[in-house]
């Protein structure tokens, strides 16, 4: 699997694997852990907390890694399903699978939190929890709260052919002033089910380019009229700021910043969504129209 421009393999899991292989990417593989890997090296933790339908906990090697980021053993442990090790700036993911584990939960668990948080770690990317799509080869993101609409209106998308980039968490990186959109993984979950990457998406994008622009919906009455307004000052550094994908402490600060550049250099729409299915072409066509004649 091609996943956040990587390669990722499951060696030790034969169901989990596929054909797609890139030589010039870096590879992260997902391994059983070894005699190295012991519980009693993670001395501190996270309070236990509700994550993706489980209760999880983040661990780490010592109480300064977990306060600040650094260090060189995290833990992700999932109640009942695996614990996951990585070391920041190790391209290994090590995991002891618990009493429910199944591979599908394991791919889950990578692709949806640790890679994430990985990457985040290593300062590699910014993470957005929102959905995004490529449209007139252009990257853009739908922002909303929970359960309100954004993956609906990206599986649309993804229906009429356009490209994913991301179901719920969108890699972000910065070059030279511009922000890149990086793709996640190529899994698609309309309904949110916990533990369930979703459907597979053949047409995922190829590689990052400079994210266009930010589309914040907002619920409607079922009849309500359609409306795209861009958003200005601090409604506009809202869209990123609630858009963060990891909740922990020691990001703040860097997330702040980033996001405040982010405000500066990237327009957002707040979209009035009409609550009715039957509506869902009316508005993809009013996006795209929107997209096409900003451009």
């Amino acid at each position: 699997m091609i996943a956040f421009n990587f390669n990722i393999f499951f060696p030790c899991e034969p169901s989990l694997q596929d054909n797609d292989y890139n030589p010039v990417l870096e590879t992260v593989r997902v391994l059983p852990a070894g005699e190295d890997i012991r519980q009693s090296q993670l001395e501190f933790s996270s309070g236990w907390q509700d994550m993706s339908g489980r209760k999880a906990r983040y661990r780490a090697k010592n109480e300064f890694s977990l306060s600040t980021g650094t260090g060189c053993l995290w833990a992700l442990d999932i109640e009942d399903v695996v614990m996951l090790y990585w070391s920041i700036d190790s391209h290994v993911l090590q995991y002891h699978p618990k009493a429910q584990f199944t591979p599908e939960r394991l791919r889950f668990w990578v692709c949806h939190t640790v890679l994430p948080l990985k990457f985040a770690l290593e300062k590699r990317y910014e993470m957005l929890h929102v959905g995004a799509v490529e449209v007139a080869g252009r990257p853009i993101f739908f922002a909303a709260e929970s359960f309100g609409g954004k993956s609906t209106l990206t599986d649309y998308f993804i229906q009429q052919g356009h490209a994913l980039y991301s179901d719920d968490s969108l890699a972000i990186f910065q070059r030279e002033g511009v922000f890149f959109a990086v793709a996640s993984y190529p899994f698609h979950r309309p309904y949110r089910e916990p533990e369930v990457l979703g459907y597979a998406v053949d047409n995922i994008a190829q590689q990052p380019k400079p994210l266009y622009a930010g589309y914040v919906l907002e619920k409607a009455a079922a009849n309500a009229m359609i409306t795209i307004d861009q958003l200005q000052g601090v409604e506009k550094f809202k869209a990123f700021h609630f858009s963060g994908f990891i909740d922990l402490n020691f990001f703040k600060a860097q997330h702040f910043l980033l996001r405040s550049a982010l405000a500066q250099a990237i327009p957002v729409y707040k979209v009035t969504l009409p609550w009715e299915l039957a509506r869902l072409p009316e508005m993809y066509h009013k996006i795209v129209k929107h997209i096409t004649n900003s451009s």
